[in-house]
């Protein structure tokens, strides 16, 4: 993993040797920072915005500008003052700044200087686990999350510390093994997603400091929680905030050493044709999981950096799976997932990502949501057979994603949230009904995994990011505070994750343990079989129509080998349950295994409206 530190600038793990380097051994802070079309760079020192002194710098064969001083201690501020290739003197946060602090008195953004080694990690059982697990082997169930905005509003964030407890019960109430967190990386604005980075080392600056986060990640693995970084290394934030101060990479020595094209964003492309490029972003994803004990990477926006106007750009390919490729090799069960949203084909297979996100279904499940009962046989092919179908034939291992995007419609409006999708509804109790379905969809579908945004597990009315623009929490917590159908959905998805965790039926193998029962379009139900285990095997039936039978017939394919074993069949899990808001008109005491000479073997049993039956095959 390492290599001589006499070449620093091809060392794969740069945050060893950039940034302000404290050694409690000598007592003194190296900085160093590269710039190598500089013509002077300086430390500036300083406290609550006030320049406390400089430091002159030197630069060395490495282009990498250098100076050692006993003088710093851990938690001081400081800024480079850069006197570009043009002339032109700025003052720059530091590139590799392990925490950053906002400065009111100066309305600037300031490096601090940190000791990585005084925070103790205590999760030692969870890393040596983590070696030794298959993670694509092992149940995926993802909680995604902004912590700025998740308890409270952006202008009185909670720190990592508050977040970690809260976070942790949470996650263990609603059966989570994993959460998914964006805006992690420092960016500019209070009010905004996250997306347009700042620093690719430094944890956001409004939830606190570098040991703050390590806190937050430990505390979540002693309580069995992995956490996975969306990490964003698509574009980057160019702009300056004024012509003498700057927390952009963006011509930090005057010349272009990361940017590529203007992005869709209002940000720029990273050029990963350069070398800085590369080593930097290599860089700052070892720092997450080496520094940091983060379990997962998610790669954002990976379709626009490998392809843009019908090209490949095979320099992002090679960076893509030369990182992915180490990250295995030096972190074995962390995972590598792309958000990619053009179909690349075989994708995980040439960059060696893990799994990727199935866009497709996203897209295809809430439009069937949109799509009157009525009508949804007409699309009974593309947005339901097609998705199973296909499934143990894809390229590509994929997670059924519900994301931030697919509900965020803007600040002004919540078209996209999931009870708009099912406005067509006569009333609550089929929203609700057919909602339930949708998630017990995207839980047990073939698939390796699962991920829902926060907020939705509650069916909020708004969207998230309405609230979070409007200065609240993006989750709105009162609707638990009621018996209302919104609590009882947050309870129905804490049980059927629960119920996928339990039964390893629906995750030791992914979809690859996927087979087709039966489907017929004009009734709008489909079922099928998600594995065994200790000769127990689960079928799955979704009824995607809001008419309920009393009693139907589910023949079973004579191609399968296991249906003479079929001893008994009980149901497990039934969305119509009170409890979570249905009728309880349509449980299935009991379920009759039917034979016919002329039809072959089938279940006779109850099926409700808009819902979802999960049974328990026991063979002989």
């Amino acid at each position: 993993m390492t290599t001589s530190q006499s070449q620093p600038n091809i060392h794969p793990k740069l945050y060893e040797i950039r940034g302000a380097q404290y050694s409690k051994q000598n007592k003194n802070t190296t900085f160093r920072v590269y710039a190598p079309n500089a013509r002077c760079v300086l430390v500036i020192l300083t406290s609550y915005g006030t320049e406390m002194s400089r430091l002159a710098m030197q630069k060395d064969d490495s282009d990498l500008w250098e100076t050692v001083t006993d003088k710093i201690l851990p938690g001081a501020t400081y800024l480079y003052l850069v006197d570009d290739c043009n002339g032109k003197q700025m003052l720059r946060t530091d590139p590799v700044s392990f925490s950053v602090v906002y400065v009111p008195e100066v309305n600037q953004v300031h490096s601090i200087v940190h000791d990585h080694t005084v925070y103790q990690w205590s999760d030692q059982l969870w890393m040596q686990t983590r070696a030794r697990t298959d993670p694509l082997r092992s149940p995926l169930s993802i909680y995604e999350l902004q912590l700025k905005s998740w308890k409270n509003d952006v202008y009185h964030p909670l720190n990592y510390r508050q977040l970690a407890p809260e976070l942790a019960i949470y996650c263990q109430q609603m059966g989570f093994t994993h959460v998914e967190i964006f805006g992690i990386l420092d960016h500019a604005y209070k009010p905004a997603r996250g997306y347009q980075v700042a620093n690719y080392f430094a944890p956001y600056r409004d939830n606190g400091i570098c040991d703050d986060l390590k806190f937050f990640v430990d505390h979540l693995h002693q309580n069995n929680i992995g956490i996975i970084l969306d990490w964003i290394l698509t574009h980057f934030q160019h702009y300056h905030q004024s012509d003498s101060f700057s927390i952009s990479l963006h011509e930090f020595d005057g010349t272009n050493l990361y940017a590529g094209e203007a992005s869709a964003w209002g940000t720029l492309y990273f050029d990963f044709n350069k070398e800085e490029t590369c080593r930097f972003l290599f860089a700052s994803a070892l720092y997450f999981l080496d520094v940091m004990h983060m379990d997962g990477i998610r790669f954002d926006a990976v379709s626009t950096m490998i392809r843009r106007h019908s090209n490949d750009i095979p320099a992002a390919i090679a960076f893509l799976r030369n990182l992915n490729k180490t990250i295995h090799r030096c972190y074995p069960g962390v995972l590598c997932i792309a958000e990619e949203t053009d179909g690349y084909r075989n994708l995980t297979k040439i960059m060696d990502f893990d799994l990727k996100w199935n866009i497709g279904w996203s897209c295809d499940a809430r439009n069937l949501l949109r799509t009157p009962y009525n009508e949804r046989s007409n699309h009974w092919q593309q947005k339901v057979l097609n998705i199973l179908n296909v499934a143990c034939k894809n390229e590509d291992k994929t997670i059924l994603t519900l994301s931030h995007d697919d509900t965020d419609s803007g600040e002004h409006n919540s078209n996209s949230v999931l009870l708009s999708c099912v406005s067509h509804s006569s009333n609550d109790s089929e929203k609700f009904a057919d909602l339930r379905n949708f998630f017990a969809w995207q839980t047990l579908a073939p698939s390796r995994g699962h991920m829902i945004h926060m907020g939705d597990e509650l069916v909020q009315p708004m969207s998230w990011y309405q609230r979070f623009r409007q200065g609240r929490s993006s989750v709105d917590w009162s609707l638990v505070n009621t018996s209302s159908l919104h609590r009882k959905m947050q309870e129905y998805i804490a049980d059927l994750n629960r119920l996928y965790q339990h039964h390893q039926q629906f995750w030791q193998n992914g979809e690859q343990d996927f087979r087709m029962i039966y489907e017929y379009g004009p009734n709008l139900i489909v079922a099928y079989h998600r594995g065994t285990y200790d000769n127990r095997r689960m079928a799955v039936i979704h009824n995607f129509s809001n008419y309920g039978y009393s009693s139907y017939d589910i023949s079973l394919p004579s191609s399968d080998s296991d249906i003479r074993r079929i001893q008994n069949i009980v149901e497990i899990f039934n969305s119509d349950n009170p409890v979570y808001g249905g009728s309880g008109l349509f449980q299935n005491v009991e379920i009759e295994i039917i034979n016919s000479f002329a039809s072959g073997r089938s279940f006779r049993l109850t099926i409700p409206p808009l819902a979802t039956l999960i049974l328990e095959e026991y063979l002989s």
